[in-house]
């Protein structure tokens, strides 16, 4: 392969590599991950009904603690295995988020201060 072919081929690859890096930015995810957070979270999490048995825990500097309410460590893993499973009776979620949800989800918790 001639240099001009190589470049060209370099050029595609870090372009396409540029787009698709700009689509999934963290504050894109952060910013769909909001919306999945209003719709599915903040009704518990922000402003929960008094007749709830256990008020659920605010979710504000989630991270910049070493465990979690729930006394398991800070991790992106943990909070989203609370997410997918559920806890106590926060409802289990597996089948209403996808992947990337969760990871927007996730996302957007980071950014809670």
């Amino acid at each position: 392969m001639n240099r001009i072919a190589q470049y060209a081929t370099l050029l595609a690859s870090l372009s396409a590599f540029a787009l698709l890096n700009t689509a999934c930015s963290p504050s894109a995810s952060a910013e769909r991950g909001q919306e999945l957070f209003d719709l599915h979270c903040a009704l518990c999490h922000e402003e929960p009904t008094p007749d709830l048995k256990k008020q659920p825990p605010r979710l504000e500097n989630l991270f910049a603690a070493k465990q979690l309410p729930s006394g398991v460590p800070a991790t992106d893993a943990q909070v989203r295995k609370t997410i997918v499973d559920g806890l106590r009776t926060m409802p289990a979620f597996d089948k209403r988020l996808n992947e990337q949800e969760l990871n927007d989800l996730v996302a957007y918790l980071h950014t809670l201060k």
